[in-house]
């Protein structure tokens, strides 16, 4: 809704809208970079149906559904453009600026066409009839390929930044209606195109990527840039029409399982769901197994045993214990420990709470060599994290969890901070094998980790927004991003 001029400003300043940034944003609407876009956004008002209307009387009946087989990388080689598709925001302009007929596939019969764009056609035919501006536009679309950007800033119902993640070059772009639905770090798929001095977006995708999408997105920045490196191109000069179908088939693999998401297997790039083993085992004496947890030879077996809290009651007698056992791994710094479980000793039981499978086997081995004959393993209690923190809104008892109470959330934020310092030093697909610790020393992992820290920052754990900020700064202070 347009704010009124006597509306509080919406810059939050107490002040009517009026007497604050009112002169700014009329001065910005009628700045020249603005009047530009507006001429331009009103000579492109009707250009797609012309143009399609276009290359239809130019290449014949059958050259759309050619370039959208072509587009859709030759998956279907009966399947009909549909105007219906969600995809119509990037083919329609890949098919002007982009496509041409190929000589030795095509069904187009004039030779003359062959390799020829239909907008270098509409150039050679229509330029007495354009305008300098629209010269200028579409020449500039012809010369700008498509690449993946991202958002780096944002004015809604201005424009952006984007980065081109391929090349590394940064873009002001006047965009009123798409700087209106995305975020700082998401990142979009589409071309860029100046006239004036005045970036625009001729094509964005439907929808925004994650994040964590980055990732696929830095794999292939790789591979252009090395190629770019080997034969001598500053990666600014890059040619990335050379990388047209690689550029496609990642956009068609990113953008189809959020646009069809029946489809979707929804892979998680940064860890499995979070699963909650208890390990439970029934032990002789409490004193006795604090004390073999605190021998030497716990610590012979990579295990040490930090922020103890014991209670004893009057006569001396151990009643409670508690203390996270850290992973003594020399290649951990000691300012950062990396806690693999928490143990409880109390009511002759130990229990020991793991985040991972593969740690809870670890650890049950651990626990059977360091306790011996006085314990014996009795159960592996498997919770999802909604189930232990009783997400479900009942308690042990049935009775109603308020999840805003101080305690549950503290409970949470605790839980949450502790799985996110052991995802550390985790070993990732998504980083191909490596740890987060690990991936940051070199700048193409560190780019990696960022956009995973972006995505926890982005992605809600459970809907609890200073938790996740929290978690998210502890991610930022320990990896030194």
């Amino acid at each position: 809704m347009k704010t009124g001029r006597n509306d509080p400003c919406p810059c939050g300043s107490g002040k009517k809208y009026k007497h604050c940034c009112l002169a700014a944003a009329d001065a910005f609407a009628n700045s020249p970079a603005q009047m530009t876009w507006r001429r331009i956004r009103s000579e492109l008002e009707d250009f797609p149906p012309r143009m399609l209307r276009f290359v239809v009387e130019q290449y014949g009946l059958d050259a759309v559904d050619e370039a959208w087989s072509e587009f859709e990388l030759w998956v279907d080689d009966d399947a009909s453009y549909d105007p219906r598709t969600p995809h119509a925001p990037v083919f329609l302009p890949w098919l002007f600026h982009r496509w041409s007929p190929d000589p030795d596939e095509t069904g187009v019969a004039d030779s003359a066409l062959h390799r020829v764009t239909p907008t270098q056609l509409f150039l050679a035919k229509q330029r007495r009839k354009l305008s300098p501006l629209m010269i200028e536009y579409l020449q500039s679309c012809l010369a700008h390929p498509f690449s993946f950007f991202e958002v780096t800033h944002c004015e809604p119902g201005q424009g952006f930044t984007l980065c081109n993640l391929l090349t590394g070059q940064m873009h002001e772009v006047l965009e009123r209606t798409a700087s209106q639905s995305v975020q700082v770090h998401d990142v979009i798929f589409g071309q860029l195109a100046v006239a004036q001095g005045v970036t625009l977006l001729e094509a964005t995708s439907p929808v925004a990527l994650p994040p964590e999408d980055k990732l696929p997105i830095f794999e292939l920045t790789a591979r252009v840039r090395t190629n770019a490196d080997n034969t001598g191109i500053d990666h600014a000069d890059i040619d990335l029409g050379m990388w047209d179908i690689e550029l496609r088939e990642l956009y068609l693999d990113l953008s189809d399982p959020m646009l069809y998401p029946e489809h979707d297997d929804m892979l998680n790039f940064v860890d499995d769901d979070i699963e909650i083993h208890r390990l439970i085992f029934d032990i002789d004496s409490e004193e006795k197994a604090l004390e073999l947890l605190r021998h030497p030879d716990a610590r012979a077996l990579g295990m040490c045993p930090r922020d103890e809290l014991t209670e004893r009651d009057g006569e001396g007698t151990l009643q409670y214990a508690r203390f996270d056992w850290q992973d003594m791994d020399d290649a951990i710094p000691a300012e950062l420990p990396t806690p693999l479980c928490t143990l409880w000793i109390e009511d002759g039981q130990l229990i020991a709470e793991v985040d991972f499978p593969e740690d809870a086997d670890e650890l049950r081995q651990i626990i059977s060599d360091i306790l011996g004959a006085s314990a014996r393993f009795v159960l592996d209690e498997v919770q999802t994290l909604d189930q232990a923190l009783a997400i479900d809104g009942q308690d042990a008892d049935g009775e109603k969890i308020d999840i805003n109470d101080p305690e549950i959330l503290a409970l949470v934020s605790s839980h949450l901070k502790e799985h996110y310092r052991t995802w550390i030093d985790s070993a990732l697909p998504a980083l191909n094998g490596r740890t987060p610790r690990q991936a940051i020393a070199d700048p193409g992992g560190r780019d990696q980790v960022e956009a995973l820290v972006q995505h926890i920052e982005r992605s809600s754990v459970l809907g609890m927004p200073e938790v996740d900020a929290s978690i998210a700064s502890m991610l930022r202070q320990e990896l030194g991003l």
